[in-house]
């Protein structure tokens, strides 16, 4: 062992003399432990809500969605079986997307209506888990269970009711602002309809309602229909034409490349979006707000560094003879400097260590525990989460560490520098 290391070590352990500096020593530690476990806890829980946050919307909708500039297109079998044969695409449904009004016996309702193939809506987004849920009404955690009901319904989909009227599919806050429930019938409206003697005219068709699906978050839950894509071409007289394809890939953050090469292959006037370009300020604003919580979270390491400066330098001023006494004995300035900063960076090692290990029980147990989840009930009406989500990647416990060791350096650099410059010659003149 150095002589800076064995004289930085003994530095540290508490004197008679020097027990307040060792207690601020302390402090100093259990600022940076606090900062250190804080930032890890709170960015785990911020990734944790925006990675559910993205599954609960590409669970609604595809990674890619193709259209076409000239509108409607009647020649969407032939695009989805050349998609299909693209290199990392999973799957492919052509969709009709329009908007109309429901009306019930007594209520109204707007709503995003989608037509979609029963056969191959399952391959593009998770309607069958949430068809399954609708059917469950007590919570079912066999998953599987839960898609193979759904698929059975969305069968139903693309078949007369024994009403003999179109079978349709409505979510869970949509049913109950109508006050309708499985097997009862409901009006669809579109405005869009035929020119009558007295102008416009609307057109209503009526509708049974099959099953009610629950995706968990309000804003599709209370907003989307949906009917079979031929009974939706019929009422909204597309000519057998689709309004676009939606696109599954299997790697979520590839879909920016495949849309681009999608594009290139099918030529205009086809075009292609992929997720995150649809809901880019959505999640450019989840981004933000993590990092501006983590920055103003790393104040906590910035104080505790300040308080590293403080320790220093009074350990400076009480060890002022015994540097004197080693430059006198022919210590270098730099070996000094090097006893202080190692003091520091001692403090700055054991609060990010302790810090990282807190930070990562705490995460762990947010996890894997319903403490918090029954502490604090989360309503699917107010967030789009049902429990407490955490997200733990070492990339981010790394980068805390990584940042807090260098914010505690920087804090030793004054203290070790004055340390060095004190002339031996002055400090023990009158000795």
């Amino acid at each position: 062992m150095s002589y800076e290391s064995l004289i930085s070590f003994r530095y540290l352990r508490s004197r008679s003399k020097q027990k307040f500096v060792s207690v601020i020593g302390l402090i100093s530690i259990l600022g940076v432990f606090l900062g250190v476990m804080s930032l890890n806890v709170v960015l785990s829980v911020m990734k944790g809500f925006e990675e559910e946050l993205r599954d609960k919307i590409l669970g609604v909708s595809s990674h890619i969605v193709v259209m076409s500039y000239d509108g409607d297109f009647d020649n969407f079998n032939e695009l989805r079986e050349k998609i299909l044969d693209f290199p990392g695409v999973v799957g492919a449904s052509p969709f009709i997307y329009n908007q109309g009004m429901l009306v019930a016996e007594n209520n109204v309702a707007g709503s995003v209506v989608r037509g979609i193939d029963p056969n191959t809506a399952t391959t593009v987004s998770n309607i069958a888990e949430a068809v399954g849920k609708g059917l469950f009404p007590v919570n079912e955690e066999d998953d599987q269970l839960l898609i193979n009901a759904g698929k059975e319904l969305l069968t139903k989909l693309d078949k007369k009711t024994e009403s003999g009227v179109p079978p349709i599919l409505i979510g869970k806050e949509l049913s109950n602002s109508l006050g309708v429930l499985v097997g009862d019938s409901i009006n669809l409206v579109s405005p869009f309809g035929k020119i009558g003697p007295f102008g416009p005219q609307a057109k209503t068709r009526k509708f049974e309602v099959i099953g009610i699906f629950d995706y968990g978050m309000l804003e599709y839950d209370s907003s989307i229909s949906y009917t079979s894509l031929r009974d939706a071409m019929d009422f909204f007289e597309t000519d057998n034409k689709a309004t676009g394809i939606e696109v599954k890939v299997d790697k979520i953050y590839r879909a920016k490349k495949i849309g681009e090469d999608l594009s290139e292959l099918l030529k205009f006037p086809y075009f292609a979006r992929n997720w995150e370009e649809v809901n880019k300020s959505l999640f450019k604003a989840l981004r933000l707000e993590r990092i501006a919580i983590a920055i103003f979270l790393a104040f906590i390491i910035l104080v505790a560094a300040l308080n590293i400066v403080s320790t220093l330098t009074m350990l400076v001023m009480e060890k002022n003879k015994d540097v004197a006494i080693l430059r006198a004995m022919g210590a270098k300035k730099s070996g000094v400097r090097k006893i202080f900063v190692m003091d520091g960076m001692i403090i700055g090692s054991v609060g990010t260590l302790l810090g990282t290990i807190a930070g990562y029980l705490v995460c762990y147990f947010l996890k894997t525990s319903n403490f918090i989840k029954n502490l604090i009930p989360f309503d699917n009406n107010v967030y789009p989460i049902s429990e407490f989500p955490v997200k733990m990647e070492a990339e981010y416990f790394i980068i805390v560490a990584i940042c807090s060791l260098l914010i505690c350096f920087i804090a030793t650099l004054y203290p070790s520098y004055q340390a060095s410059k004190r002339d031996p010659v002055e400090a023990l003149r009158y000795e």
